[in-house]
């Protein structure tokens, strides 16, 4: 048989994952002469040989790819070439491709460089930048794609003799790794104390200070490879104490850096699923129940909660500093509370000396700090709810198949929990989480996000999309870039309507020919009718959406105090009842009651109900952090759902849902009257969320709809999502989040989903 020219196209996450040494080494095995290369859709391939051999190589492809990498589509076409191989080569990029991929994101530290940096014997020893084509940064230190060296910030430190060697061997972990260095010529350390003196500039010695420092109780600065951290012992309740004093920041639970698995199961009910989440690539912080607090300061690590999030490793820096710390570190982004993570020595230095004790710099040049990704299971049905999607997932969402589109669009998000969205091309990337916007560092690295991914894909929007409430700081930007001279088109989405689209959108549910039910609970929104909306339901049906019932209005009072304070949100729900009055001085009474009487504005909030219902079971401080109260609330409930066989009540049993709404007030009563009689507050807790699954399913069952659709950060309550498992799934086809989070971080996709789907 005569040779043929065989052209593959692989697309995916496959730049920045070792594909191209793998299908060089792979061409090798076959004996196949031609060359492969990055393009702007991903891998070209041209290979010859016979048909037979061509047919084995394409299929081993699929089989044997690399580890960290995703084919989403592949094509192959015989092609005439007059061109004469002589061997097979991995050819250079050619410059300046307009990239249509997915961005390639950090992979945490792999099993074969942890096992090279603690070697003495090895030249990494000690060398916390050690990398391979299936590990460490990518698109934290990325400056544009292709993913190559030139494109990234490693490029700033120039390969030695050794490592180009390993560069060019194609028998190397590091054939063409493109992070690839050494401490001959990579990366350096320094130790400082907070008024920037240098202690030490030698690795080794570096972290065994950093292990002696540990034990004093001190708190130490760390760079990390996606930006800096905040370490102190966590079994020294004085040291977490003054760390939450320092970063203002009084109950918010801290991660725990645990040294491995095995260790964390000493002190975590850890199963298969989050031992398997915890070793991925993705490295997460993963939110486990306690088995035994041991000597772990679990009441200053995670106040009033029964879970801690733990962490292993995912980069040298850790792995070195637990090799000589033999106890669990509180691990927590480096910032105040509210503030974006701190990327470089310039900054750290101004902003953490008032925190840390002493700092660890590295001379990485962060290009996209993130925080580490946060996720957790559900304890029944094992669900799993994505709280942070940022460090390892973001900016690509794989599974979601981009409709047909020549817009280039930009959409700016919510201002809590801020992401953003892009569709430069034929792929849609989600960014990392980047923050609340109303502090003012936040939105500074807000806007720098948007930068960044203009410069890195030479993106010019045509069409902003922004939400619809008039005072967030996000819409405000989106507005500027309007002007008749650019010719931008904008639109403005409203809060709720984008959450419902965007799990229709994760769950590819556009063209469905029946009805869909929305149901999307969140804290605020700005609504249609200029209300504050949060306790929604939706219908979906022929590229429509409309709302068809919510929690019934309550008095939205005293703007942002109400958020922070559940006993206004009892108030005010309960119409100023005097079961309440002892909890107010009176001089609150006479303003919080006026002000409830003559409302200018309603709510309808179900985030506010649950920090209500809070305050009637016991949760009686203001709020540190959002839905603290409402984690209470799970945390009370979730002890009655695992331990009691008793039947539950529904409070709203015989009561009909007028108009698709639930009666708030109605419900609130019955939940004082239970409280009043004496009934357990566990009791009372999982009775309220039955209560909530049974008015969804009473929605449902009255509108004649079989798909339900459920979106907010409300969706982040663990017993919440096991319930609606529980009783709804059976009789539903029921869609939850998956790969998005339920709550904020997924309103600039649910945006970019609504314009290329709704007809207004």
């Amino acid at each position: 048989m005569n040779p043929k020219i065989l052209e593959i196209t692989i697309s995916g996450r496959v730049q920045g994952v070792g594909f191209r040494p793998f299908i060089y080494n792979l061409a090798k095995k076959y004996n196949i002469k031609g060359f492969v290369t990055n393009n702007e859709i991903g891998i070209l391939i041209n290979a010859v040989a016979e048909e037979s051999i061509l047919d084995a190589f394409y299929n081993q492809i699929f089989i044997q790819k690399p580890q960290s990498a995703e084919i989403t589509s592949s094509q192959k076409n015989s092609i005439a070439s007059t061109e004469i191989f002589d061997d097979f080569s991995i050819r250079p990029t050619t410059p300046n491709l307009l990239i249509d991929i997915p961005l390639t994101p950090d992979f945490a530290i792999c099993e074969s460089c942890s096992t090279e940096i603690l070697d003495v014997e090895n030249p990494r020893y000690y060398y916390p930048f050690t990398t391979c084509t299936q590990c460490g940064p990518r698109y934290t230190i990325t400056k544009k794609f292709p993913f190559e060296r030139i494109n990234n910030s490693i490029d700033e430190f120039t390969m030695c003799g050794n490592c180009s060697k390993e560069y060019t061997n194609n028998d190397n972990i590091r054939f063409h790794s493109q992070t690839n260095s050494c401490p001959n010529c990579g990366i350096t350390l320094k130790f400082t104390d907070n008024l920037g003196t240098i202690l030490s500039q030698s690795n080794r010695e570096i972290f065994k200070i950093i292990g002696k420092k540990l034990a004093l109780g001190n708190i130490i600065a760390l760079k990390n490879t996606a930006g800096y951290m905040l370490i102190c012992d966590a079994t020294n309740e004085v040291a977490i104490k003054e760390l939450r004093l320092r970063k203002k920041r009084p109950t918010k639970p801290f991660a725990v850096l645990f040294k491995d698995t095995k260790s964390i199961s000493n002190y975590l009910n850890i199963n298969d699923l989050e031992e398997n989440l915890l070793n991925s690539t993705e490295a997460p912080i993963v939110i486990i129940p306690i088995k035994n607090a041991l000597d772990l300061a679990v009441n200053q690590i995670a106040p009033n909660l029964e879970t801690i999030g733990a962490m292993i490793p995912n980069s040298g820096t850790l792995k070195l500093v637990m090799e000589n710390f033999d106890k669990p570190i509180i691990a927590t982004s480096a910032n105040f509370h509210g503030s974006p993570i701190c990327r470089s020595e310039k900054i750290a230095k101004k902003t953490l000396k008032v925190i840390a004790d002493y700092f660890l710099h590295n001379s990485l040049n962060i290009l996209h700090p993130q925080d580490d990704s946060v996720m957790k299971f559900t304890e029944k049905h094992s669900k799993k709810i994505i709280l942070r999607r940022s460090r390892g997932f973001a900016p690509n969402l794989l599974e979601f198949k981009t409709p047909e589109c020549n817009e280039k669009i930009l959409c700016f998000g919510s201002d809590l929990k801020n992401t953003i969205t892009i569709l430069p091309n034929s792929n849609c990337y989600v960014s990392e989480y980047i923050g609340d916007l109303a502090n003012y560092d936040t939105y500074l690295r807000f806007e720098k996000t948007i930068e960044n991914y203009t410069r890195i894909f030479s993106f010019e929007p045509e069409i902003v999309l922004f939400d619809a409430h008039p005072k967030y700081v996000s819409s405000r930007l989106a507005e500027s870039f309007v002007h008749q001279e650019n010719n931008i088109h904008y639109q403005k989405i409203q809060h709720h309507k984008a959450h419902f689209a965007a799990i229709l959108g994760e769950k590819n549910l556009w063209k469905s020919e029946d009805k869909i039910l929305g149901i999307i609970w969140d804290g605020i929104g700005f609504g249609e009718d200029e209300q504050i909306w949060g306790g929604e339901f939706f219908e979906y049906y022929n590229k429509t959406i409309n709302r068809i019932g919510h929690l019934d209005y309550y008095p939205w009072v005293l703007g942002d105090k109400m958020s922070k304070n559940p006993k206004i949100s009892a108030l005010s729900i309960s119409d100023s009842n005097p079961y309440f009055r002892d909890y107010f001085d009176d001089n609150e009474w006479n303003i919080y009651c006026k002000a409830i009487q003559n409302p200018s504005i309603k709510t309808s909030s179900m985030g506010r109900f649950f920090d209500a219902i809070g305050f009637v079971l016991g949760f009686h401080q203001p709020i540190s952090f959002e839905g603290e109260a409402a984690i209470y609330l799970g945390k009370i409930a979730q002890k009655q759902y695992s331990t009691s066989k008793k039947a539950r009540i529904d409070y709203l049993k015989n009561t009909e849902l007028i108009n698709n709404c639930i009666p708030t007030k109605l419900l609130f009563d019955q939940i004082i009257s239970a409280k009043t009689n004496g009934i357990p507050l566990g009791e009372i807790a999982l009775n309220f969320h039955y209560t909530l699954i049974k008015c969804i399913e009473k929605i449902a069952v009255n509108n004649k709809i079989h798909t339900l659709a459920f979106s907010g950060g409300v969706f982040q309550n663990s017993l919440l999502v096991d319930l609606i498992i529980e009783l709804l799934s059976n009789d539903f086809e029921v869609h939850l989040h998956e790969n998005l989070s339920p709550n904020d971080e997924n309103i600039s996709f649910g945006q970019l989903n609504y314009y290329l789907n709704i007809k207004d």
